[in-house]
């Protein structure tokens, strides 16, 4: 006959035995969930809105300040900005309806400072027939001023400019080319350069 003590010891064994598969099983199932929530958290999705023909127009006083158009924007919320293609912005410079516009291939609108970055062989088409060009660009919305780093080349009725650097202040109508600038001025045949 089996004795009260040794199945009290089997009870016993069964019991820690029990109690160490599922502390096991515990263990194992966190070390997944741990895991599991790395690779996730490693690789977030980047995009977060996707869209095709975009158009934002930032309003000021009642009145149209700048209108942007893409082709394509990309949203990204962690990063709280917005990928664009084809760009194309306009800033609406007083009532009489002159206009500065830029084209670019790529930029960035940042949600929190309305600031943009433009990248690609950029054209900003001025009032009077002026056109300048560069390869980066960037509006910084709390100065007002569309600014580039890159070398300029600007264009226009009678005049021809190049300069290392490139800035435009919006709500003064003004452009400024710095840095090593060489000018020529064009009057009919004539060419007269610096």
């Amino acid at each position: 006959m089996i004795s009260r003590g040794k199945i009290a010891r089997v009870l016993i064994l069964l019991i820690v035995a029990t109690l160490c598969i599922y502390l096991a099983a515990g263990i194992w199932r966190k070390k997944a969930a741990k895991i599991g929530g790395q690779s996730q958290h490693s690789a977030p999705a980047r995009q977060e809105m996707k869209l095709k023909d975009m158009k934002f127009t930032e309003m000021q006083e009642g009145k149209k300040y700048w209108t942007l158009h893409a082709s394509q924007a990309e949203y990204l919320q962690d990063e709280q900005k917005t990928l664009l293609q084809d760009v194309h912005l306009t800033f609406y410079l007083d009532k009489s309806g002159e206009a500065l516009q830029l084209t670019s291939r790529q930029g960035v609108l940042h949600a929190g400072t309305k600031d943009i970055d433009l990248m690609g062989d950029i054209r900003v088409e001025m009032p009077n027939g002026y056109l300048a060009t560069m390869q980066t660009a960037h509006y910084i919305h709390s100065k007002k001023i569309v600014e580039s780093p890159d070398p300029v080349h600007l264009s226009g009725p009678g005049l021809d400019l190049t300069g290392q650097m490139w800035q435009y202040t919006v709500s003064g109508h003004t452009a400024e080319i710095s840095g090593n600038v060489t000018a020529s001025l064009v009057l009919g045949q004539l060419r007269i350069g610096k």
